[in-house]
């Protein structure tokens, strides 16, 4: 079986303090979206935003050093 591996992705993303609807229209899927406080809202290289839970995120990804 081949194996792969993710392309490394920069996002930029932040922590929600309050709950927030995530519109079709800002994302790549046709669904609305509820992120949660605690929660991270990203927003990836085109453009498009999602919600990722923090244990989730903290797997995934790292702080960017310049």
């Amino acid at each position: 079986m081949a194996r792969f591996r993710t392309r490394p992705n920069i996002i930029e993303a932040f922590r929600v303090s309050q709950r927030t609807v995530i519109h079709p229209a800002d994302t790549l899927y046709q669904n609305i979206f509820v992120v949660y406080p605690g929660e991270y809202l990203c927003t990836d290289t085109k453009g498009y935003k999602f919600p990722c839970r923090p244990e989730i995120f903290e797997m995934l990804y790292e702080p960017e050093t310049e």
